[in-house]
């Protein structure tokens, strides 16, 4: 009985080890990069610098230059790519999504991606861009639980990267103001006083900036795009308003009056382009891509016009991946924020 016993218990032994053996030679999900549910998250190599080339061959940057563009895009192709990664899967209903996005930027965060400040303007208006992605994204992290804490420190040195650049520039016009939605976006998240006191520098230039007929100088020199660059003068000036209520700042009923002017002036300019065009010089303008009016259309609130979709594009998207994803789910996140009900 007593070697019965002896026995069984090596036997025992022998099966634990066999199984422990078998876990051992088991994937790590984690290391893997794989997802809870299976699927597989990206690695996708960190960039420490972004690079652009100009895209414009004219000074009013009016007129694309085919190749520079081609070229441009190829660049920034892989932060496009991170960022609409990280961001439908910041969007997505699964937890083990959301983790994977949470993931990803802190692989980034780790290594400084990005926080090699660019050697010049194209460099500076898409590190613009992406950091207001990765902001969004974050936000939609935090909305639902995760950490981001590690991510701050990183976000912040992006952050004043384009936050001190676009002050040197002294330039008032729509990437101005889209400076202010990355200090905005970025107050929300850590509450940097700096960041504040620059989106609120930059709404009040943005909105002193609009004429009484609802025109935009600095957008109007931009020839044939005027109509498009007054457009996202309004885009900027619509998702800036929104970060603002939910950071506690309502607009006042003089700021509220001049934005209602650059709405009206673009609505009836889409449906009735010659007053845009004689006040641009005299040239015909482009239509407008349908991605431009996504973030109007998001955060317009109580400024919606139905003539953004009638006169504008009616295929306009709900989804851009140069701000963070989905818009409606940022638009109900700064709601919920402005009313008390989210973190």
């Amino acid at each position: 009985m007593r070697r019965r016993t002896v026995v069984s218990r090596i036997g025992t032994f022998h099966v634990f080890v066999l199984f422990a053996s078998l876990v051992a030679t088991l994937p790590d999900t984690a290391a893997a990069g794989m997802t809870p549910g299976g699927g597989t998250c990206p690695n996708d190599p960190p960039l420490a610098q972004v690079e652009a080339v100009p895209m414009y061959s004219d000074a009013k940057g009016s007129v694309v230059d085919a190749d520079n563009l081609r070229l441009h895009e190829q660049q920034i192709l892989p932060l496009r790519n991170f960022v609409t990664d990280a961001g439908s899967r910041a969007d997505s209903d699964d937890r083990g999504e959301r983790e994977c996005a949470l993931r990803m930027m802190r692989d980034w965060a780790k290594t400084g991606a990005l926080a090699q400040p660019p050697a010049d303007f194209n460099g500076l208006r898409e590190l613009e861009r992406f950091t207001i992605s990765l902001n969004i994204i974050v936000l939609k992290l935090r909305a639902d639980g995760l950490d981001i804490a590690p991510l701050l420190d990183w976000l912040g040195t992006l952050n004043h990267t384009v936050i001190q650049r676009f002050e040197n520039r002294n330039q008032v016009d729509n990437l101005d103001v889209w400076s202010g939605v990355a200090a905005a976006s970025y107050a929300l998240l850590s509450g940097n006083e700096v960041a504040r006191r620059h989106e609120d520098s930059v709404w009040k230039q943005g909105i002193a900036a609009i004429r009484p007929d609802g025109f935009v100088n600095s957008e109007l020199r931009r020839g044939a795009r005027a109509l498009s660059y007054h457009v996202y003068d309004l885009s900027a000036l619509l998702t800036l308003n929104a970060f603002r209520n939910a950071l506690g700042e309502p607009i006042s009923a003089q700021d509220r009056a001049a934005l209602a002017r650059l709405v009206n002036r673009v609505g009836s300019s889409l449906c009735e382009p010659s007053a845009m065009t004689a006040a641009a010089g005299g040239m015909a303008q482009e239509k407008v891509r349908p991605i431009v009016f996504a973030p109007i259309v998001a955060f317009a609130g109580n400024f919606a016009d139905a003539r953004m979709r009638s006169c504008g594009a009616s295929d306009i998207p709900t989804t851009d991946p140069i701000l963070g994803g989905d818009l409606n789910k940022t638009a109900a996140i700064l709601a919920n924020r402005h009313s008390g009900h989210a973190p």
